[in-house]
């Protein structure tokens, strides 16, 4: 194994960890407090990188035992979810350097616009930049997962070919 392929699979077992995580916690709030488009749209886009992370251990699975096949839809379901968590993970990276980086005037003014004194002490630099790395840190293990999964998976495309060719 390369160090891609082991990056792979440290990756795809984190992303699993953390969009399984967000998954079970969207489906809690939507089943206890109700369908909001909000925690709708974040179910949604955690559900594409969790299916994503479950493809991506079929895709491991057959680049390990090459006599276990992927089904026909695999491939082409790690294409799509790929593009989906590459889209959702590349927003979280974009909101985590945005939190990180913002000055300190514009968190004073956002502190001065809420209403009471106890939501005013909630929102300091720190905490700001703690979310930034919350955002960021998730959003940089899902765009490494599904940009190593392109790759893995056009190497197991031809192995596929190399193999059928080689049958025939």
């Amino acid at each position: 194994m390369d160090f891609r392929f082991k990056l792979y699979r440290i990756t795809t077992s984190l992303s699993l960890m953390i969009s399984g995580f967000f998954v079970f916690t969207g489906l809690s709030v939507i089943l206890f407090q109700g369908i909001s488009t909000m925690f709708l749209m974040s179910l949604l886009f955690w559900g594409a990188c969790f299916i994503h992370s479950v493809l991506s251990l079929y895709l491991q699975r057959s680049m390990l035992l090459p006599e276990v096949p992927l089904k026909e839809n695999t491939p082409g379901g790690i294409r799509i979810m790929g593009v989906i968590e590459v889209l959702f993970s590349s927003l979280m990276i974009v909101v985590g350097i945005t939190l990180i980086s913002l000055p300190g005037n514009i968190i004073n003014d956002v502190r001065a616009m809420l209403p009471t004194p106890e939501e005013q002490k909630a929102i300091t630099p720190m905490a700001i930049q703690v979310a930034g790395v919350f955002c960021l840190i998730p959003g940089l293990i899902l765009i490494i997962n599904a940009v190593l999964s392109f790759g893995i998976l056009r190497k197991w495309q031809e192995r596929q070919q190399h193999d059928d060719h080689l049958g025939e």
